[in-house]
């Protein structure tokens, strides 16, 4: 059996402006966020970035310094902060790879299922 390819999340750095781009790009099909993004009409993006930030709360890390710009399905942050960005990349990452996590910050954001 073949599993589905995943795509962690990044930090880039912009040569334009020195802020710090998190990014996290469409993850392939998965049935658990399909329903949560139909359900609760959403794109992708803007699922992640509610996890992000529910994550967050729940790790006590200040997201205040962030500026999120999800595009699509595509989850997009900025911050000037790198340390800031190199934690949500953790969270992100956190969330594709551990299905317990994913589960425990769906339920805490008070997402219809």
């Amino acid at each position: 059996m073949e599993t589905s390819k995943v795509y962690l999340c990044r930090v880039e750095r912009s040569k334009i402006n020195g802020n710090y781009t998190v990014w996290l790009p469409e993850q392939p099909d998965d049935d658990f966020v399909d329903l949560l993004v139909d359900k609760n009409d959403l794109l992708q993006g803007e699922l992640w970035e509610i996890l992000l930030k529910t994550g967050a709360k729940d790790s006590n890390l200040d997201v205040s310094k962030v500026y999120f710009a999800p595009e699509g399905d595509v989850f997009v942050s900025y911050t000037s902060d790198y340390a800031l960005g190199k934690n949500m990349e953790k969270i992100l990452n956190k969330l594709i790879l551990n299905p317990e996590y994913f589960t425990k910050l769906v339920h805490l954001s008070g997402f219809k299922l």
